[in-house]
């Protein structure tokens, strides 16, 4: 077992890639263009990195049917990951934050929102079940429903210095998308930050 552990590391590490989503580079209203582009789709030893260009904005772990709360106020004791606010301005303080996909994490749909942009449908998602009934859209119409009344996370404060990842940040998904990829935190833990496909990337991802 722990050498098909292994073997699959090896392989994930090969053909990791480096997926972008763009926080903030819309200068239009609508909020949901917060997240360029809102969907992606990750493989095993993928990076999904949010690139914080403009503005005042999150990228906060949410359930499906609870989108602008953070996961662990709606699904306990699952902790997701959580950019507190990062401040851009108008694009002169960048920042990032990666989100790897490990083996315990492989199978699992993160949705997420901006605590900002929520109510107006900033929200996104990495891997979502393509034969779910959970979609995008559907994601999108409950922020816009709900109008981010249930956005209570600690992190709704604006720091003018950005924000780093909350606590011992770790990653789940909703509870409702996928039983099968159900887990405790402990077992679907993911450390954010410390990843070795960062340093030679952040300068070509920031602008």
């Amino acid at each position: 077992m722990r050498v098909a552990v292994v073997v699959a590391s090896l392989l994930a590490a090969v053909s990791a890639k480096n997926i972008i989503i763009t926080v903030g580079g819309n200068t239009t209203t609508n909020g949901s263009l917060v997240f360029q582009p809102q969907e992606v789709h990750a493989e095993l030893g993928d990076a999904v990195i949010f690139n914080f260009t403009l503005g005042n904005h999150t990228a906060t772990e949410s359930s499906f049917a609870q989108p602008c709360t953070p996961i662990n106020e709606s699904i306990t004791p699952m902790n997701g990951f959580d950019s507190n606010f990062r401040l851009a301005g108008n694009g002169s303080n960048p920042s990032i934050l990666p989100v790897p996909i490990l083996i315990q994490n492989v199978n699992t749909t993160f949705w997420f929102y901006d605590v900002n942009t929520c109510g107006e449908g900033g929200v996104g998602v990495i891997n979502a079940n393509d034969s779910s009934t959970e979609t995008l859209a559907g994601f999108v119409r409950n922020a816009i429903r709900l109008n981010g009344t249930n956005a209570t996370s600690s992190s709704a404060a604006p720091s003018s210095t950005g924000g780093s990842v909350s606590g011992s940040s770790t990653s789940s998904s909703s509870s409702s998308a996928n039983p099968s990829t159900t887990s405790s935190a402990a077992q679907r833990g993911v450390v954010l930050g410390g990843l070795g496909v960062l340093p030679m990337v952040l300068a070509a991802l920031v602008l």
